[in-house]
């Protein structure tokens, strides 16, 4: 894609980067993004990835000051994107490409892989990081007012699966155990890379939450509607707390739930923003399918 065929926003956000002022090539090539318009931008055969900041950040409950300190530190830690140029309040950020890839699924299932995986998952659980806080729970009522308000009504068994999620709130708050640690909150597959070490991109959602959260994603990571194998969650779970009791399947349970009540929600908030012209179409993936499909996942549950 040639500059002059770029929105005048992106255009605009290349010609802000100090280190490409002199760049002798520029080439553009629109990426995908489900809340986002995204693009790759190779300059002088070094790849970037420039973002757009989608008008639906904050609806979603996004703070980009938030996360930008989030982007420095986990770039620093080495399991992140170096932040190039970013734009606040507006959310515009260039990020150096990791030049990684995202693990095959029967690459993912391997015992050596997932346990890469839970290493550096570890790391990031480590990180001296507090400035941001993300709640599921409290996620998912707002996820559900605001989708009602743009005419994206919840199933008609919002409620009963609304109590089965605040008896897992109220259970899990009786552990005295603290729990709460910095979390990337979306680790599914899109997000994870592969580029010899394991590292995270898309940290929008991240903050202080449950650890079990991130686990739960881990878990359901290539398949929203349908875990790793048994064996293999117990595998990780081996890998992350050493010694796996029934207490920490209970916990894993508990937010493998929550987890997905966070998801379908997000898909109805997904589908009123569409209606409401802030998101695009992305090719594939139907917002209330998804989110049906994991209603009705979540009613296993019940």
């Amino acid at each position: 894609m040639d500059r002059k065929d770029l929105p005048g926003i992106a255009a605009e956000i290349i010609q802000q980067v100090p280190d490409w002022e002199d760049a002798d090539d520029i080439r553009v090539e629109p990426l995908e993004g489900l809340t986002n318009t995204n693009y790759a931008v190779i300059v002088d055969d070094e790849r970037f990835v420039l973002r757009i900041g989608g008008q639906n950040a904050s609806r979603l409950g996004i703070d980009r000051n938030q996360e930008m300190v989030t982007l420095k530190a986990v770039s620093d830690a080495g399991i992140g994107a170096q932040v190039v140029f970013d734009k606040l309040p507006e959310g515009h950020l260039v990020t150096r490409t990791i030049q990684g890839r995202h693990l095959p699924l029967e690459e993912y299932r391997k015992s050596e892989n997932i346990e890469r995986i839970v290493r550096a998952v570890k790391r990031l659980h480590a990180l001296p990081l507090d400035h941001a806080a993300f709640s599921p729970f409290r996620r998912v009522e707002n996820y559900a007012a605001q989708a009602r308000e743009m005419g994206v009504p919840s199933p008609k068994d919002y409620q009963q699966l609304l109590v089965k999620m605040n008896a897992i709130e109220q259970e899990q708050a009786r552990d005295p155990f603290p729990w709460q640690r910095f979390c990337h909150n979306d680790l599914f597959c899109v997000n994870v890379l592969d580029d010899g070490e394991i590292r995270f991109i898309d940290w929008e959602f991240s903050g202080v939450n449950d650890i079990y959260f991130d686990l739960a994603t881990l878990t359901y990571a290539y398949d929203s509607l349908d875990t790793l194998p048994r064996d293999l969650q117990e595998h990780l779970l081996a890998l992350y707390f050493g010694e796996v009791r029934q207490e920490n399947w209970k916990r894993l349970e508990g937010m493998q739930y929550i987890l997905m009540f966070f998801t379908a929600m997000w898909g109805l908030m997904q589908q009123g923003l569409y209606n409401e012209g802030l998101v695009r179409s992305v090719d594939g993936f139907d917002f209330m399918e998804y989110s049906n499909g994991t209603f009705e996942a979540m009613r296993r549950f019940l």
